[in-house]
């Protein structure tokens, strides 16, 4: 396989070895199985020579976290319920960049140097069931490609 699916496979295989995830998806699902849920998808590469033999190759990875919030517009939920989502997704955000940042290389991944530190935004995502509190990290891989 190559190396997108490879790397995928194991930034997936680490979030989804967290037991506070209900599932770790390769894909965007429109309505999830359970909370939280993860989606993790490509979103670019970029090629840079590194030597007359070498490429360097930055992959990027977008790691998608939803806590439900409660049902229909974020302002209908309870404050208890936002305030529980708010808790936990700042929980799972910092369990996640933990997972990846501890095993920087994935499992000494051959073609991984290692995996640049996540960059996250916060935000809402509207899903079939209403509304979900979100966390977006930004992964950068980088590998050493032998040409």
């Amino acid at each position: 396989m190559g190396a997108f699916i490879d790397i995928k496979k194991e930034i997936i295989n680490k979030l989804s070895a967290l037991t506070d995830f209900n599932k770790v998806y390769s894909f965007e699902k429109l309505n999830p199985t359970g909370f939280p849920a993860v989606f993790v998808t490509a979103t670019g590469v970029d090629n840079e020579f590194f030597t007359n033999a070498e490429n360097q190759r930055v992959y990027g990875f977008r790691v998608l976290i939803l806590m439900q919030g409660g049902q229909g517009l974020v302002g209908d939920a309870s404050d208890d319920v936002m305030d529980t989502a708010e808790q936990a997704i700042q929980d799972l955000t910092d369990r996640a960049i933990d997972a990846i940042d501890s095993d920087y290389t994935l499992g000494d991944y051959i073609e991984v140097v290692y995996v640049e530190a996540a960059i996250g935004n916060f935000g809402y995502v509207e899903y079939e069931g209403g509304w979900a509190r979100s966390a977006e990290l930004t992964l950068k891989v980088h590998s050493i490609f032998t040409v």
